[in-house]
């Protein structure tokens, strides 16, 4: 997975030695308040950490640290994740946009301009055809966030408390006519 920088972060892998770093946000209760997830101990984080960077050497996708350009600083994680969206009638396999980020550090920009690094690699480095982000309803940050990435942000019409946002690879979308022609000859 290659290194993304924007005006102001580097996305780069996790490495075992960011483990206190990134302690420091997960252990943190106001950044779990809409994810269904927990704080995390730092025996929690030292596996999760570890998952991560498997993940990310297995898929060549993964969860970035996010750090501050300016200072070094590990602020949080973006990244891609494969994801099983279970629509009722139908399951359809995914790969979803996701995030956190220091408290301290919400409402400045730094989520979205990491989002947006992360779904132009997502396009086109790894080609992928669409990526999808859920949030739980109340959670309005990250809706705004999937707006601003420029996401349709729909009410999950199974999950009701929840929405999904999706954004589609706009060079996909140009050449599936010619696809679509092309296969079915």
């Amino acid at each position: 997975m290659k290194e993304l920088e924007t005006a102001r972060l580097t996305l780069r892998p996790f490495t075992a030695d960011d483990l206190d770093a990134i302690y420091a946000v997960l252990s943190r209760p106001e950044v779990w308040r809409y994810d269904p997830g927990r704080p995390r101990s730092h025996a929690d984080t030292q596996g999760m950490l570890n998952g991560w960077i498997s993940d990310t050497q297995r898929d060549g996708f993964g969860r970035y640290a996010v750090v501050l350009r300016e200072t070094g600083e590990v602020i949080g994680y973006c990244g891609l994740q494969w994801l099983l969206l279970d629509h009722g009638i139908y399951k359809s396999p995914e790969v979803e946009l996701f995030y956190a980020l220091a408290p301290e550090y919400w409402g400045q920009g730094y989520i979205t301009e990491a989002a947006q690094a992360v779904i132009h690699f997502a396009f086109d480095d790894l080609k992928l055809r669409r990526v999808v982000s859920t949030a739980i309803g109340p959670n309005s940050r990250s809706m705004s966030v999937m707006r601003r990435v420029g996401m349709q942000v729909i009410t999950d019409p199974f999950e009701p408390d929840w929405v999904v946002g999706i954004i589609d690879n706009p060079a996909v979308e140009a050449a599936l006519p010619e696809l679509v022609t092309t296969l079915a000859r």
